[in-house]
């Protein structure tokens, strides 16, 4: 009689949860070593590019623009990212009217709107976020900024044209107010000579002198609007940060730690894999 033999049969997933952990060990017992050291290597060349990268400072101007809309201006700044990152140091030198080695300090330039609109004529204030490797570059860049909205053909036109136009209101408003105070002279000297009646003129002296308080009025809003004519308005400075904002020490740890085990992990799998065709 033939005798047959019963075979306990095992689940499958036990039985490859058991194969991977008994790999896992073993492979780990072989080239732990080799991680370890590989990734305190990551570690160390992550401190090292921390310590020899130049570090970067973060700072924003907010501008109110007064000619061209938000994103009129934001399309300009964007242009000039452009050159900063083609290194057309030359070039955007000459449209701000700075040094181009203080541009070689500028890692970057961007500009967001404070607030979003999709009307045409959008006057909002927007940001400028510089980073720079150098703080001292903040204050002179700030003014080839200013300069560089400020100046362009079709904004020098439109300030001149503009300041003409605010000249002659000034003018014309003063004129109007020396008739009207020469009027208020005469007014008031027939008033103490009694040649005219005296409810009539009082009305007139009275009326005579709230128009000129208002030519006065509409004077000094003229006058200020040419005082601040520009064609964007610093609403807040570049600020000088304290630190830096990259690189960052945990971040270049991190980085050099994963980069070790990934490059560890794949010297560990080729030796291991020799090994066994070695073994065959």
């Amino acid at each position: 009689m033939k005798q047959v033999k019963i075979i306990a049969h095992q689940h499958p997933d036990d039985l490859d949860l058991t194969v991977l952990l008994d790999k896992a060990i073993y492979f780990f017992s072989h080239y732990g070593k080799l991680l370890l050291a590989v990734a305190l290597a990551g570690m160390l060349a992550g401190s090292l590019r921390f310590w020899f990268t130049p570090k970067s400072y973060a700072s924003s101007l907010v501008l109110q623009p007064t000619m061209l809309s938000d994103p009129e201006q934001i399309e300009l700044i964007n242009n000039w990212s452009l050159l900063l990152k083609k290194k057309e140091y030359s070039v955007l030198a000459q449209q701000l009217k700075v040094d181009a080695k203080l541009l070689k300090k500028v890692k970057s330039i961007s500009a967001e709107e404070l607030q979003k609109s999709f009307a045409p004529n959008n006057f909002t204030a927007f940001t400028l976020s510089v980073a720079v490797t150098d703080t001292s570059v903040l204050r002179p860049l700030q003014k080839g900024i200013v300069y560089g909205l400020d100046n362009s053909e079709f904004i020098k036109d439109k300030l001149v044209a503009r300041k003409s136009t605010l000249s002659s209101l000034i003018q014309t408003v003063q004129n109007e107010l020396s008739r009207l105070s020469n009027m208020q002279t005469v007014v008031e000297s027939n008033l103490q000579s009694g040649n005219n009646s005296g409810g009539h003129v009082i009305v007139d002296v009275s009326g005579i002198s709230s128009q000129i308080a208002a030519l006065q009025e509409k004077k000094l809003s003229f006058e200020e609007n040419l005082t601040f004519t520009a064609a964007v308005h610093v609403l807040q400075n570049f600020y000088t940060p304290a630190k830096a904002e990259n690189p960052k020490l945990v971040k270049s740890l991190l980085t050099g730690l994963a980069g070790g085990l990934m490059m560890g992990t794949f010297i560990a799998l080729f030796l291991h894999v020799r090994r066994k065709r070695r073994n065959l």
